[in-house]
């Protein structure tokens, strides 16, 4: 059973210091599964990630706590377009590795697609790193299913890095409510 000090919720603009200092966490941790550079994150204004993180009624970010402290992050918005508004894209998920294999990326999960179901959304895409198995399982046995490999999507350091495209379909029958919600979660 997960720690009662966990809380899952909507991050906001005030939460931009402790979301950047987790996503150059997730960057050092795992530079091929994140697309800015340490850099580029590090020399990314306040401002604008507060911008990145707001919401909104086309994104929203979850952000799981341990008392005053991020551990987990997941990230999805959709499109302003009419033609493209049945579609969502999960992007930024990522646990402190101190905080992993508790549950707290299947949380974030449901909370991305409890969610998502609430803004009448119909699919909601990911890309992930091929070679990163831990998420891959966790998509596949969420729902998820791959429909295509990007071939040499990152190129980090030299090398390059393929990344699968994968989609969860929300409006079948089979995917009523995301199961296995343990955090404690305010309805958003």
């Amino acid at each position: 059973m997960l720690c009662e000090a966990l809380t899952l919720r909507p991050l906001n603009e005030g939460d931009a210091a402790v979301f950047a200092e987790l996503r150059r966490k997730a960057i050092d941790d795992s530079p091929s599964a994140v697309w800015p550079t340490l850099e580029e994150a590090t020399s990314q204004p306040l401002d604008a990630t507060a911008a990145q993180i707001a919401r909104t009624p086309e994104q929203i970010v979850f952000g799981v706590f341990d008392q005053h402290m991020l551990v987990g992050i997941a990230g999805l918005k959709c499109e302003p377009f009419r033609q493209l508004r049945h579609k969502g894209m999960l992007w930024g998920v990522f646990v402190h590795p101190l905080y992993r294999n508790i549950g707290i990326a299947r949380e974030l999960l449901g909370a991305a697609l409890t969610h998502a179901r609430s803004m009448r959304l119909q699919q909601v895409h990911l890309r992930v790193n091929t070679e990163n198995h831990r998420a891959r399982r966790l998509y596949l046995t969420s729902g998820c299913v791959g429909y295509g490999v990007e071939r040499r999507a990152m190129c980090v350091n030299g090398r390059y890095f393929d990344e699968e495209q994968m989609v969860r379909y929300l409006d079948r029958e089979e995917d009523d409510e995301f199961p296995d919600s343990r955090l404690h979660s305010p309805r958003v």
